[in-house]
């Protein structure tokens, strides 16, 4: 009885071996992600160019994850309303943020922000990257960078440039302007670039900043004069225009920048697969050539390049801010 006893014991432990696979394999799995709509925070207004890079990568990540990207425009208060929101959105990969250069200015202009900027959020991918026009009402008394800045020195306070509220891109490039120029210029804050552009063109103020799928149309028709572009090298798009470092001064670069950015605390993996799938997108021909039509020059980066842009613009604005006693209304 003890042998055989023995030999049923072996032949269940034969035969629970036998089975443990299936076991394991039977074990329910990690759903598939995404196995539910994304959300894709614009915490500005429709129309712009977060707007524009949320809604062409948008669509080609639905395509290729089978799932809809929601296009939540949250604007207010200079994107901070849209961003607190991201900031507070779980971490699971399913909400994500389309931010530019103002996001690294947000702690400087905003010092009792309920979130934190950088700590608060994981950088996934930097999408694309816009130089900026300086450009003038025609009936202005400068046809060239040099004119201009000896006109503004000339007349100190006089100058008024449109803006899109404080701390956006064109607003940072007329401070950086006034920084290195040594000039003093009055920024006038509108509700957006078209406003600013609007005013210009109305000679209710003399200049503006504004980016090239806006400006560049009122250039070509005449109806603004273009003195430098603010990027470190000339455009395709306006050839024979000088940089604002070429037409005489040294060392100014501002561009306007976009990148997708998570709440923190999502998974390594999730955002490295995100990251990857954004860059595959931006890679697409006719995803480059969408990004190109509005006056952007395509990218798609790793989250540790998009990291290291965020670092050194945190950085430079939060000097500018300081230095230039830039405050938030």
């Amino acid at each position: 009885m003890a042998g055989g006893a023995f030999r049923a014991v072996r032949l269940l432990a034969l035969l629970f071996a036998a089975a443990a696979p299936g076991l394991v394999h039977a074990q329910p799995a990690e759903p598939a992600f995404p196995a539910k709509p994304i959300r894709i925070i614009v915490p500005l207004a429709p129309g712009g160019g977060n707007d524009a890079i949320a809604r062409m990568v948008g669509a080609r990540l639905q395509e290729r994850f089978g799932q809809s990207m929601v296009i939540d425009n949250r604007p207010g208060t200079g994107g901070i309303v849209g961003t607190e929101i991201a900031a507070r959105a779980a971490p699971d990969g399913y909400t994500m943020i389309v931010v530019n250069n103002s996001h690294a200015a947000l702690s400087a202009l905003y010092p009792k922000l309920s979130f934190d900027p950088v700590r608060d959020f994981a950088p996934i991918s930097l999408a694309a990257s816009s130089p900026l026009l300086l450009v003038v009402n025609p009936s202005f008394p400068a046809s060239t960078l040099g004119e201009f800045i000896a006109w503004v020195r000339a007349n100190p306070g006089r100058l008024n440039y449109g803006t899109s509220g404080v701390g956006s891109p064109p607003h940072l490039a007329g401070e950086l302007f006034a920084q290195l120029s040594k000039t003093d210029m009055t920024a006038i804050a509108y509700k957006g670039i078209g406003p600013a552009i609007t005013a210009t063109l109305g000679n209710e103020i003399q200049a503006t900043f504004p980016n090239l799928i806006v400006g560049v149309p009122q250039v070509k028709a005449g109806k603004l004069r273009a003195l430098a572009i603010t990027s470190a090298k000339r455009t395709e798009t306006l050839p024979d225009l000088p940089t604002v470092a070429e037409a005489g001064l040294p060392g100014y670069e501002s561009s306007i920048w976009f990148g997708f950015m998570a709440p923190a605390g999502v998974q390594k993996p999730l955002i490295d697969r995100l990251s990857r799938e954004i860059a595959s997108v931006i890679r697409m021909p006719e995803v480059r050539q969408q990004i190109a039509g509005i006056g952007a020059e395509p990218i798609g980066s790793t989250p540790a390049e998009f990291a290291a842009v965020l670092k050194t613009d945190f950085d430079r604005l939060t000097r500018l801010i300081r230095e230039r006693g830039i405050k938030a209304d």
